[in-house]
């Protein structure tokens, strides 16, 4: 990696620490620059606005999730199986060490929802999302041609719709329990997402 490409990194990484602290508002390009040790001018010239590095971060953090339900795709499994595994990953991505790349997700939908954001750097996330639900799409197209899924094409809308209600589930869930205790939240505990993955699958090989 070349000293500029490096430098580049290190100006995400600091911005991805401090938006996961701060949130994307509070966190200045002055505490970005400072955090990656280097003046805030050169860290203009890299990224024009804060909203450049904002897409910069959470289309690093979506990359990070990627190869994992690229393995799952590419695995000699079943249909069926493999989204089994896909919702399964989904679920066991809710863990400490995951919380700030969830924290940061969460927080682009309601920064996007409410501040304005260039047309070409949203397409730019939405092509990154775009790759999950093309791999969703594939597992499923796969699961029919092996005969592990069995959809019509009225269940086959429903059943991308529910996998991505799913996904947007277990994300919340992720985000909730960094509440504090006694905030209340209604909103499904691990196991009931496994009970609900199962129906999931059920829906899948039923229909």
């Amino acid at each position: 990696m070349d000293k500029k490409m490096e430098r580049r990194k290190s100006m995400i990484e600091a911005a991805k620490k401090l938006f996961a602290e701060l949130g994307f508002e509070k966190t200045t390009m002055q505490k970005i620059a400072d955090e990656s040790k280097v003046g805030v001018a050169t860290l203009f010239r890299y990224f024009p606005k804060k909203e450049h590095l904002i897409i910069e971060v959470v289309k690093e953090v979506l990359e990070e999730q990627l190869p994992y339900f690229e393995e799952i795709s590419n695995s000699n499994k079943k249909g069926i199986e493999k989204i089994n595994d896909v919702l399964t990953t989904n679920i066991m991505y809710i863990s400490e060490e995951n919380r700030d790349s969830t924290k940061l997700l969460e927080a682009f939908e309601l920064y996007s929802a409410f501040m304005p954001v260039e047309v070409d750097l949203l397409e730019e996330i939405e092509k990154a999302y775009r790759k999950f639900s093309d791999i969703i799409v594939d597992i499923l197209e796969e699961g029919k041609r092996d005969g592990s899924i069995h959809l019509s094409p009225r269940h086959e809308i429903a059943a991308r719709a529910l996998l991505n209600m799913f996904g947007t589930a277990v994300k919340k869930y992720s985000l909730y329990t960094l509440l504090p205790e006694d905030v209340i939240v209604p909103v499904p505990k691990k196991d009931e997402l496994i009970m609900i993955k199962d129906i999931l699958i059920s829906y899948l090989q039923d229909n």
